[in-house]
């Protein structure tokens, strides 16, 4: 798979995507903004959070499902939202194996 198709199946399934160079941190398929502190910033990418962690945060664009952040990062993390566990946990229940 090429560069150009990894990043529109990224777009295309809404999976969350953070690209971090120097001070600057892109965060794309933003759906909403959860947390926002000058160390931490929480985001909604649908079925799927994106937490990032560090130091001197500024938004400098929120435009289109983009996040431009300047500041140094830390951590990045990845998680599943409750909803999405809970869909998983009913479709188990209602369909026997």
């Amino acid at each position: 798979m090429t560069i150009r198709e990894e990043l529109l199946f990224d777009f295309a399934v809404n999976m969350p995507r953070v690209l971090v160079t120097g001070e600057t941190t892109v965060v794309d398929n933003v759906k909403k903004l959860l947390v926002m502190t000058d160390q931490q910033v929480i985001v909604s990418n649908g079925k799927r959070c994106t937490s990032i962690t560090g130091h001197g945060f500024v938004v400098t664009k929120l435009k289109e499902e983009r996040m431009l952040i300047a500041g140094e990062v830390d951590e990045i993390r990845f998680f599943k939202t409750l909803q999405e566990d809970k869909d998983r946990r009913d479709r188990s229940e209602t369909d026997p194996q």
